[in-house]
C-alpha cells in the first residue's frame, strides 16, 4: 500500500513545502506540522489515483501499480486514501481556519484530477492550482496569516505545469489505449517537451529576478542548473517511450528553485 501513496512525488512535494517554510524562519514544530499536513494530503491524492484507476491500470497491465498487480486491496487503498485526507484536514485545523480552507482546496484539486480532469484538455489545471496553493498554505498558517508574493505563486504554478507534462508523457501509450486524452496527449510529444522546458525555465527566471536579496552569482548558478535539468528533461521527452526520469529531473529543478527562493528572501522575511 505504501507504493500506492506514490511515495517519491509525495515526499518531494512535502520537502519542497517545508523548505519554502524555512525562508520565513518558521519554528521547527511549525515546519513539522506543515510537513505532516502536506504529506497526508499527498498520500490521500496518490492513494485515490491507484484506487480510482484500478480498472484502467489492470486493463493495460501496469506493473508499477500495486493494485493492478494484486499486491494491495483496492478497498484497503480506498479506505486509506479517505483516512489520509481526513488526517490532513484534522492536522491543518491546528494551523488555523485559513490554512484549513487551503487544505480543503488542495485536496479538492488533487482529487478532481483523479476523478476525471486527467482525461481532458484541462488536466494541467489541478497541477497549476495545486502547486500554486502550496506557498499560500504555508503563509496562511502563520499566527498572523498573510499571502506570499504574487511571483512566488506564479513560479510554483509554472513548476506544477512542467511537472504535469513530465509525469504524463511516460504513460502516453498506455493512456491512449484506455481513452485518456489529457493536454499532453492532445498537444503531442514535441509540444509537450517544449512546455516542460519553457515553464521550468520561466519559473526560474521569475525567481532569480524577483527574489529581493539573491546573490547574483548564486542566481546565475541556480539558473544554469535549472536550464540544464529542464533541457535534459525536454530532450528525453522526445524519445519514442519517454522515461520516468524526466519527472524526477523536474522535481530536482523545483528543489533548485525553492533553494534560490529561500536564499533570496531569508534575510529579508519576517513572520
Amino acid at each position: 500500500m505504501l507504493k500506492s501513496t506514490h511515495p517519491i512525488p509525495s515526499l518531494a512535494v512535502t520537502a519542497l513545502t517545508v523548505l519554502f517554510g524555512l525562508s520565513y524562519l518558521l519554528p521547527f514544530q511549525h515546519l513539522v506540522l506543515i510537513g505532516l499536513c502536506v504529506l497526508a494530503q499527498q498520500f490521500s491524492v496518490g492513494l485515490s489515483n491507484d484506487w480510482l484507476d484500478y480498472e484502467r491500470d489492470k486493463s493495460v497491465d501496469r506493473q508499477d501499480k500495486p493494485t493492478a498487480r494484486g499486491e494491495a486491496s483496492v478497498k484497503l487503498v480506498r479506505n486509506a486514501s479517505i483516512t489520509a485526507g481526513m488526517a490532513a484536514l484534522a492536522l491543518s485545523l491546528i494551523l488555523g481556519l485559513p490554512a484549513t480552507l487551503m487544505m480543503v482546496l488542495m485536496l479538492a484539486v488533487g482529487w478532481s484530477y483523479n476523478l476525471g480532469l486527467k482525461s481532458t484538455g484541462f488536466s494541467l489545471v489541478p497541477y497549476a492550482i495545486g502547486f500554486g496553493i502550496l506557498p499560500v498554505f504555508v503563509t496562511l498558517s502563520f499566527q498572523q496569516p498573510q499571502l506570499p508574493s504574487w511571483w512566488v505563486i506564479v513560479a510554483a504554478s509554472l513548476l506544477g505545469i512542467s511537472a504535469h507534462f513530465a509525469n504524463a508523457l511516460p504513460d502516453l501509450l498506455d493512456d491512449r489505449k484506455t481513452g485518456v486524452r489529457a493536454l499532453p496527449h492532445i498537444l503531442g510529444q514535441r509540444a509537450s517537451a517544449q512546455v516542460i522546458a519553457g515553464t521550468a525555465i520561466l519559473a526560474t527566471t521569475i525567481v532569480v529576478t524577483q527574489s529581493p536579496s539573491l546573490n547574483p552569482a548564486v542566481a546565475l548558478i541556480g539558473f544554469a542548473i535549472t536550464v540544464g535539468l529542464a533541457v535534459a528533461a525536454s530532450a528525453l521527452a522526445l524519445r519514442p517511450k519517454p522515461p520516468r526520469v524526466i519527472f524526477y529531473l523536474l522535481i530536482a529543478a523545483s528543489f533548485v528553485n525553492v533553494v534560490l527562493l529561500v536564499l533570496g528572501q531569508l534575510n529579508t522575511t519576517a513572520t
